[in-house]
């Protein structure tokens, strides 16, 4: 019998999204890869309501302190397993699993009382409530009671290393170092402060020098794990990684709160739609940015691919990143980062940004391309496709005739998704267009707004190069008249 997930209430059916989309959304600043790892099936509606109400219990501090507390236990519970599979003599895996099977008794304990009313914990407290009630378990716990203190105690020994060695010398409560503080205290001096010591693995030797001290324990551990191997589940190391993912976005949605930003749980909807109010692109917060400008997000049957063109540095690919992050945040069951949402049954998220690797214009375009044709292949009339100037690395003309190819191909799937593009060589087609707003009364202002509109103008290219101070008369003014001939 396996033990319930605490992730899924249901098998999932969907396919994982790819590590390499939580790197475009730069979710990566708040979520380490291992935590995206061991979450990214994303939930259909079935997983995504039972998690959102767990997400809701664990806003609770005393509900949030339960899990922590399971979530040392769960790393001790996969050190010491670990450790019992690596372990290279049968006097080490029997000392081992003593203690493995004293956290796993430690972790049943807590767990069978972190019922918080949700279907997950529900169903996984009663698990653990069924397991405390288990015969096997109960004997188990009885022989653990009598046989940890007596291990604790045989332990705790003191050697001699005479070259290569060793001379075992049963130990009792004291140390040598409780005599010395003992002496000191007598003597009234400071007693000496040291460093916590540093947890080790010992040799085969050592371990099988304190066996040897007392035979007849040894004998009794071996008899333990003979009578208790076949019981121990070592599945149970799994909760460590599904605690951890909850605790990781609980940390990542209270940095989003305390950055004044409204989060709420979107309403599952039934046909195909997504529809969010107010929604932000919080991968800002990693660059301290307090003024973040929020944006609507529409998709429809009737619209559900837009390119995305305007004004160089007006917010296109940040509400790329805003509508990535609120659809990503909702399949995982948390919280959205705006201010309502209504969305439908996502399946996955695919994702085309830029990459820095180094390529010649050939090598960059066929990376470029294979990553495309991946994305094709593995998605389906659900998913959603976020396309950051794809094909910008190849010739105009090229360029213009694969991102019409490859936009109504999308379109005419139904696909959920947005195109950035500069290819203003784009022939009229029946994909609608987002447009960044430039408040043109206002020396070009950008408002980091989206609006349903076809571009109003160019990339205002020079808007950037006169912020900048790079226009051919700032370069002059800086760094002297240059001798251009007469065309400049």
């Amino acid at each position: 019998m396996g033990y319930p997930s605490l992730l899924y209430y249901t098998k999932p059916n969907k396919k994982a999204i790819e590590l390499s989309v939580f790197e475009d959304l730069q979710l990566l600043n708040f979520i380490p890869k291992r935590v995206a790892k061991s979450a990214c099936v994303p939930c259909e509606k079935e997983n995504i309501l039972p998690r959102q109400e767990l997400f809701q219990r664990l806003s609770d501090k005393a509900a949030r302190e339960k899990f922590a507390e399971l979530y040392r236990i769960a790393c001790d519970l996969y050190t010491l397993n670990s450790a019992f599979n690596d372990a290279s003599t049968d006097e080490g895996k029997c000392i081992i699993f003593l203690f493995l099977c004293e956290a796993v008794k430690s972790f049943t304990e807590r767990a069978s009382k972190c019922d918080l009313t949700d279907p997950l914990s529900s169903r996984f407290a009663l698990e653990m409530q069924k397991e405390k009630a288990d015969g096997k378990y109960i004997k188990m716990s009885e022989s653990l009671s009598t046989l940890v203190p007596e291990a604790e105690k045989a332990l705790t020994n003191s050697f001699k290393i005479s070259g290569s060695k060793v001379k075992m010398f049963e130990g009792g409560a004291d140390t040598f170092l409780d005599g010395i503080s003992s002496c000191a205290e007598t003597l009234g001096t400071e007693i000496p402060k040291v460093k916590s010591p540093e947890i080790r693995d010992i040799s085969p030797d050592i371990i099988n020098g304190a066996a040897s001290l007392r035979p007849e324990l040894m004998n009794e551990l071996k008899s333990f794990k003979k009578e208790f191997l076949s019981y121990y589940r070592s599945n149970i190391v799994y909760y460590r990684k599904e605690i951890e993912f909850y605790l990781t976005m609980l940390d990542f949605i209270d940095r989003i709160g305390e950055a004044g930003i409204p989060l709420t749980y979107p309403t599952v909807a039934e046909g195909r739609i997504i529809n969010i109010t107010e929604a932000y692109d919080v991968s800002l917060l990693a660059k301290n940015e307090t003024n973040i400008v929020p944006n609507d997000i529409s998709f429809t049957t009737e619209e559900p691919f837009f390119f995305l063109t305007g004004a160089n540095g007006g917010g296109k690919t940040t509400y790329l990143r805003t509508v990535g992050i609120a659809i990503l945040m909702f399949l995982l069951g948390c919280p959205v980062p705006c201010k309502s949402a209504t969305i439908s049954d996502i399946s996955s998220i695919f994702a085309h940004f830029p990459r820095d690797e180094r390529f010649d214009g050939s090598g960059r375009f066929v990376e470029e391309n294979n990553r495309v044709n991946a994305i094709l292949e593995n998605m389906d009339e659900n998913s959603l496709v976020l396309l950051n100037e794809t094909y910008s690395t190849t010739n105009e003309e090229n360029a213009v005739k694969m991102t019409e190819k490859l936009a109504s191909e999308l379109w005419s799937k139904r696909i959920f998704g947005l195109y950035i593009t500069h290819q203003h060589g784009l022939h009229e087609s029946e994909i609608p267009y987002l447009n960044v707003l430039i408040d043109l009364n206002d020396e070009n202002r950008r408002t980091y707004k989206i609006a349903r509109q076809k571009s109003v103008g160019g990339s205002y290219a020079k808007d950037i190069l006169i912020r900048c101070g790079l226009t051919f008369e700032a370069l002059e003014n800086r760094f002297g008249k240059l001798d251009c001939g007469e065309d400049r």
